[in-house]
């Protein structure tokens, strides 16, 4: 065993001893003695490391101060041996050779030595630095050649160091325009012709490395910076200093052959690495690529085609033509994702990286490695978002945003085909009752129901899009002529308008169409949308469930609003707005104790505008909100002096629109505490809403309502019978008018529907204890009607129009 162990010893290249347990050499080998030139006569006698260390010190093989040691090991060294042992340093011998020591303590005390001779590796090491060190100096300092290019004269002009660079003499080649073509490989040529062409960006510098060829046929690799004069989008000269940059592509080609295999296996630990030889397609798979795809070794054939023939048919173009690409040398590395069938049919997703890491002579690639790694889950989440943020939730609909891509898409076919295109906004009628009273997820249904309506009048070429709450989009394209709208249009309305079955209950909604067509009514997306929306706009106003095509003269209603707007905002600061009264009358006596507040606007250019015209642009805007302030402000002040000079019970109604209870300025005084100072109770007004208000689902909706009541100002009704209230909402809220609608009133007769109608609503108003107000009498007919029905007071023409204060006050035989 001790031969064996003798004899294996000393087959190693590396010097070895070993120290008992006693601290003496117990065992070393042959190369020690010729390592450290020692002789073996000395370490037979079983030195001790003090005794070796002191033998050595003594000869001077550590030099002085131990300076032929490691910085880490001196004081070991120095101190002979009894200092903490260091694992590894490097020594040199007398003789200038470098010694690799590597000590190891065994757990019983026992300790192994080892001597290595790395001066080759060293020097090795020590001479790639400086050559890499003086290869980027000399490219960066050394200008070893130039050249100009003169495309206006047709000239080239060369430095004494290209001829030198390109094996060549000036007597011997006389450069120009066209000779000097052949010395660039196809990817040099491709390269510099495309830095000719970037006529967009026009770069003034430019910097390339170029494979190349001398005079005399030998490759070199030339670096070429410089800078270019353009005119007219086109280079007119160039001028360019040059390198030869052989030497170091052919040091890092080698450094990638011997390196960037295993460096790339190393950095994509858990990913599949291939390696590929170009030349015969023969492709080697490591077992974890194999087992990516559910695959045991040698189930599938090493070559490239074997992954080819497994990758998603619409990637494979791409995927080669990135491959082509790197192996011609016009790409750096290659990287492409594409999808690959497992062996259970399933589709995974995985990026494909790799490197070209050895070519021949002539340039072509030899060997080609790489991996794949495993994208599936990044993908999906891709695909997740990308969904989310095109498409509607709910209804699956594009949303928004994919409905202006692809308009914008089928805008440059229109451009390019000659065709038209169609933009339809629909709004649902009514939607709002049915959430209101149904809840939100049976309007979801209804919703959902509706765009598979829609969907269905269409064809698969058209698009349905949900732009939020009951609001869609349609483009229907491939429009040869206008007049098939005429077909879509009512099919829609029809679609739309029958009966929506939400579980138990029944409704029926219908929808307002606004449509603009291309390139008749605009040319952007921008003006498409602005002119539906205009379109539906006046669908709506109509009478709603009817659509509307865009005409300019929406176009100039749309322009006549926005200033109606731009008015609106300073016409409260000019004092342009004042308040009439209309008399409400009491039928059964003829008196008048009551009247309702409204506001006319008399604009300084365009005269007195009708109510009908600024009141909803108001609201749309959100001015009504202090416009109403300042009308009950006005009411509240009125009511005042009346009370003191008419009637002690003088009522005086004011209009409060919906959109002032949903969006009240907290900064402004409750109307009850308003009341309180002027010394006013709260019946003193009588506040006037619309039947939809009483549909809010709003708690600050709500609370205002029940607040009216608390504070003892009365509540009316307008319009009633047009809206959609119930019962229920009557007698939850505390009405104390209900107001007849001016439409059950105009064509008032005995025994007709309209008289029936009247009277139901007046019983019912009786029942509930309500008072009644008739709207737009204009007769005496009515007017006896009225009251013979039990009605307790009109309101219209035949009393008197709205009139300023002074003259509703001469109304009454009271003279100023």
């Amino acid at each position: 065993m001790k031969n064996s162990l003798q004899t294996l010893l000393g087959s190693i290249s590396q010097g070895i001893y070993m120290l008992g347990t006693d601290g003496r050499m117990c065992l070393y080998n042959t190369r020690l003695c010729e390592l450290l030139d020692i002789p073996a006569a000395f370490f037979d006698k079983h030195p001790t490391l003090a005794e070796m260390n002191a033998f050595q010190m003594q000869r001077g093989d550590f030099g002085d101060a131990a300076s032929l040691v490691d910085e880490v090991a001196r004081d070991y060294v120095l101190a002979g041996g009894q200092a903490p042992v260091p694992t590894h340093f490097l020594r040199q011998t007398r003789t200038g050779r470098t010694l690799e020591v590597r000590s190891n303590v065994l757990p019983s005390g026992m300790m192994v030595r080892t001597f290595a001779d790395v001066t080759d590796y060293i020097q090795a090491e020590a001479a790639r630095k400086r050559a890499n060190e003086l290869l980027f100096a000399t490219q960066a300092l050394a200008q070893l050649g130039g050249w100009e290019l003169d495309f206006v004269a047709q000239t080239e002009t060369w430095t004494d160091g290209t001829y030198r660079i390109f094996d060549t003499t000036p007597e011997q080649f006389q450069p120009d325009l066209h000779n000097t073509r052949k010395l660039f490989t196809a990817q040099a040529q491709a390269l510099v012709d495309a830095s000719y062409q970037d006529s967009v960006r026009q770069p003034a510098t430019h910097e390339l490395e170029l494979e190349m060829f001398t005079l005399t046929g030998r490759r070199i690799w030339v670096h070429s910076r410089g800078t270019s004069v353009w005119r007219h989008g086109h280079v007119a000269k160039r001028t360019a200093i040059v390198q030869d940059i052989t030497q170091r592509k052919l040091t890092e080609l080698a450094l990638r052959d011997s390196e960037a295999r295993w460096k790339l296996a190393l950095e994509s630990v858990g990913d599949g690495v291939w390696d590929l030889h170009v030349p015969t397609g023969e492709e080697y798979l490591s077992p974890q690529l194999l087992r990516m795809y559910g695959y045991a070794e040698s189930e599938l054939p090493s070559a490239l085609t074997a992954l080819d023939q497994r990758t998603h048919p619409d990637d494979v173009p791409a995927m080669q033509l990135n491959r082509y690409n790197h192996l011609a040398g016009l790409t750096p590395s290659y990287s492409n994702e594409h999808r690959v069938q497992c062996k259970d049919g399933s589709w995974k997703w995985v990026h494909s990286r790799g490197l070209v890491i050895s070519r021949n002579a002539q340039g072509e690639p030899l060997r080609m490695i790489g991996t794949h790694t495993d994208i599936s889950e990044r993908k999906a989440a891709e695909a997740l978002i990308w969904q989310q943020a095109h498409f509607d939730p709910l209804t699956g609909l594009p949303n928004r945003r994919m409905l202006q891509e692809r308009l914008a898409q089928e805008l440059k076919k229109c451009r390019r085909d000659g065709q038209l295109l169609a933009v339809v906004f629909i709004d649902l009628d009514h939607f709002k009752e049915v959430n209101d009273t149904l809840g939100h997820p049976k309007g979801d249904v209804l919703l959902v129901e509706a765009a598979r309506r829609i969907q269905a009048c269409l064809r698969e070429v058209d698009t349905v899009a949900r732009m939020g709450g009951d609001e869609f989009t349609v483009l229907i394209t491939e429009l040869s002529d206008a007049n098939h709208l005429q077909t879509i249009l009512p099919k829609l309305l029809h679609t739309l308008s029958a009966a929506f079955t939400l579980e138990q209950d029944q409704v029926y909604v219908s929808a307002s169409v606004g449509v603009t067509v291309y390139p008749t009514d605009g040319q952007s997306t921008e003006d498409l949308f602005r002119n539906a929306d205009q379109a539906l706009y006046v669908a709506k106003d109509a009478g709603r469930n009817r659509f509307s095509f865009f005409t300019p003269a929406l176009q100039v209603a749309a322009r006549e609003r926005a200033q109606l707007m731009a008015d609106l905002r300073s016409a409260l600061t000019r004092q342009e707005f004042r308040v009439v009264y209309q008399p409400i009358v009491t039928l059964a006596t003829g008196h008048i104790h009551k009247a309702e507040a409204l506001v006319r606007w008399q604009h300084p250019v365009r005269g007195l505008i009708s109510p009908a015209a600024f009141i909803p642009v108001a609201e749309s805007s959100g001015l009504i909100v202090e416009l109403g302030e300042w009308v009950f402000g006005q009411a509240a002040a009125q009511v005042k002096h009346w009370r003191k000079t008419l009637y002690p019970q003088f009522q005086i109604s004011v209009n409060k629109s919906p959109v002032q209870f949903e969006n009240p300025n907290p900064a402004h005084t409750p109307w009850i505490e308003q009341l309180t100072a002027l010394g006013l109770p709260g019946e003193s007004i009588v506040v006037e809403i619309t039947e939809g208000l009483l549909l809010s689902t709003s708690a600050g909706v709500l609370d205002q309502l029940l607040g009216l009541s608390d504070d003892g100002i009365n509540v009316s009704l307008d319009d009633f019978g047009t809206g959609y209230s119930s019962l229920s909402y009557l007698q939850r809220f505390d009405i104390d008018f209900v107001k007849i609608d001016q439409s059950f009133v105009r064509q008032l007769v005995a025994g007709s529907t309209d008289m029936a109608l009247c009277q139901a609503i007046i019983a019912m108003a009786h029942a509930l204890s309500m008072k009644v107000i008739a709207e737009g009498v204009e007769t005496e007919l009515q007017r006896d009607l009225l009251t013979a029905a039990g009605c307790d007071y009109g309101q219209g023409y035949l009393f008197s129009r709205p009139v300023p204060a002074a003259e509703f006050e001469q109304l009454l035989g009271i003279n100023p």
